[in-house]
C-alpha cells in the first residue's frame, strides 16, 4: 500500500511537469517540489490522509519561515567593512532571528503534532535537513553526468 501510494505521489508530481511545460527555472523547481514530497513522504511514511493535512501546513511553515528570514537578510552584510557598532547590531539582529526562528518552529510542532503522530514530528526536523543533503548530491550528480564525469576532489 505504501509502495503504491509512494508511486501514486511520483507519478503526479511528473505528470505536473510534462503537462505544464513552463518555463525552464519553473520546470526545475517543480521536479524539487515533487523531489521534496516523494522523499518526505516515503521518509515519514505519510498515509493518504496524514499527507493530505500536512503538506499545506508544512508549505505555510516554510513560507513563514523564508519570509522570516528575508525579514532578516543577514547574508548579504559583509562584516569585514562595517563599523563596530554596525556589527554589533548586526549579531543583536541576528539573535533576534533565531529567537523569532524557535517560536515559529514551537508553534508549528504543535500545529504538526495535531495532524501527525508525535514520532513523524519528532523526525521531520531530520527528514528536512537529509532531504537538503539528498537534493544536493542530487544536483551534483547531474553537474557531473553533463560535465562528463566527476571532478577531482581538491584536498
Amino acid at each position: 500500500m505504501k509502495k503504491l501510494f509512494f508511486a501514486i505521489i511520483l507519478m503526479s508530481a511528473c505528470m505536473v511537469t510534462s503537462f505544464a511545460q513552463p518555463g525552464r527555472g519553473e520546470k526545475a523547481q517543480e521536479k524539487m517540489e515533487a523531489f521534496k514530497i516523494a522523499f518526505f513522504t516515503e521518509k515519514l511514511q505519510l498515509t493518504p490522509e496524514e499527507s493530505k493535512a500536512f503538506w499545506p501546513l508544512f508549505n505555510q511553515f516554510e513560507n513563514e519561515r523564508d519570509a522570516l528570514k528575508d525579514k532578516y537578510d543577514l547574508e548579504g552584510k559583509k562584516l569585514e567593512l562595517m563599523s563596530d557598532k554596525d556589527v554589533e547590531a548586526a549579531i543583536m539582529e541576528h539573535i533576534e532571528m533565531e529567537e523569532q526562528m524557535v517560536k515559529l518552529r514551537r508553534d508549528y510542532v504543535r500545529r504538526f503534532m495535531e495532524v501527525l503522530p508525535v514520532r513523524k514530528v519528532a523526525l521531520l526536523q531530520r527528514t528536512d535537513t537529509d532531504f537538503k543533503r539528498a537534493l544536493l548530491e542530487e544536483i551534483r550528480k547531474r553537474r557531473e553526468a553533463k560535465q562528463g564525469g566527476p571532478k577531482p576532489r581538491r584536498g
